[in-house]
């Protein structure tokens, strides 16, 4: 059993090797990749979350200086003693917040929908990941057989000579 047989035993191996490590730096690449998309898409509906907020404070504070207005108009205009100005401003009043809440609720949905699109995303960027791992591990291995297959027949060759 000489040079030849080795050479010949590693060329058998070597594209399986390769193969193999490309394998394995996908496969890394891919969890890299799931955890960037993971944070994206946190980082997207956190801002989304925040908007939402900054909405929300926003929309209390116009719906606050609408209220006063109307108090204000029904005040000079002599309905607050006939109790039809408060019922306006009540009814006001619930629009407004039903408005706001309304508006948040729709913002807070599309930032949870988002994060979980992102989650699945990574989640399914993560299993071709491991897919790709464990393809590598099987090349690995076949690698490893062509290898010793090669090296047995090369030895079975040699012992009948």
């Amino acid at each position: 059993m000489g040079f030849t047989t080795f050479a010949t035993a590693a060329a058998v191996a070597l594209p399986k090797v390769l193969e193999y490590a490309s394998l394995r730096r996908q496969g890394k690449e891919l969890s890299q990749a799931a955890a960037v998309q993971q944070r994206l898409a946190d980082r997207q509906a956190d801002a989304l979350t925040d908007t939402a907020v900054s909405n929300q404070q926003r929309a209390a504070r116009n719906a606050n200086a609408q209220l006063n207005s109307a108090h204000v108009v029904a005040a000079t205009s002599h309905l607050m003693d006939d109790g039809s100005a408060r019922l306006r401003e009540r009814d006001l009043a619930t629009r407004l917040q039903d408005e706001i809440t309304n508006n948040a609720n729709a913002s807070l949905q599309q930032a949870q929908s988002i994060r979980e699109q992102g989650a699945y995303t990574a989640w399914n960027t993560r299993n071709t990941a491991a897919r790709t791992k464990n393809q590598a591990r099987g090349t690995l291995l076949s690698g490893a057989g062509s290898l010793f297959g090669s090296l047995a027949s090369s030895l079975s060759q040699s012992s009948e000579n």
